[in-house]
């Protein structure tokens, strides 16, 4: 059986068809995944094969992550110096970035990033400069499981996984 549906059309100057058309493509490409609290991502210290473990900084990197001198924006995740640390991910962070304007007055952008928006990870020693830290993992949602894991460094694809245990903490 065939079905007819009425068409209808629209006539809209360029601009507001383009406005139009942008909206529906960011309406269909929004995440429906909300903010959770209390993921858990379990590190495992890739450095402890063969030898003794060494020290790591893990580092979350926002991927809303704005242009500034003055390295990325990232999250201290947690110290580790032993074989696995269990860590929980926040459920939000802020960044400010502040400046100055030409008459003075501060200009401040505030970014903030969510466990619904992606994260990558990134280690490095804990005497090395903030600076240098850069994301060594591909982006993964947090809110989309309530556990992760990984191997770091070295590692680079991030897997759901049941929440750590406190004990690692």
């Amino acid at each position: 059986m065939l079905h007819a549906h009425p068409v209808i059309e629209l006539r809209l100057p360029r601009h507001v068809l383009g406005a139009v058309a942008l909206l529906l493509v960011a309406l269909s490409c929004s995440s429906t995944v909300e903010p959770r609290a209390g993921v858990t991502l379990l590190v495992t210290n890739g450095t402890c094969v063969p030898g003794p473990c060494s020290p790591l900084e893990i580092l979350g990197f926002p991927s809303n992550q704005p242009a500034t001198p003055g390295g990325y924006w990232s999250l201290d995740l947690g110290a580790m110096s032993g074989a696995a640390l269990c860590v929980t991910i926040p459920v939000s962070a802020t960044f400010r970035v502040i400046g100055v304007n030409a008459n003075g007055s501060a200009d401040t952008r505030i970014y903030t990033w969510t466990s619904a928006m992606g994260l990558s990870l990134g280690v490095q020693a804990p005497s090395a400069p903030r600076i240098m830290a850069a994301p060594s993992t591909r982006a993964f949602v947090p809110a989309t499981a309530a556990g992760w894991q990984i191997a770091l460094p070295g590692g680079s694809q991030i897997a759901p996984s049941p929440l750590c245990a406190n004990a690692l903490r």
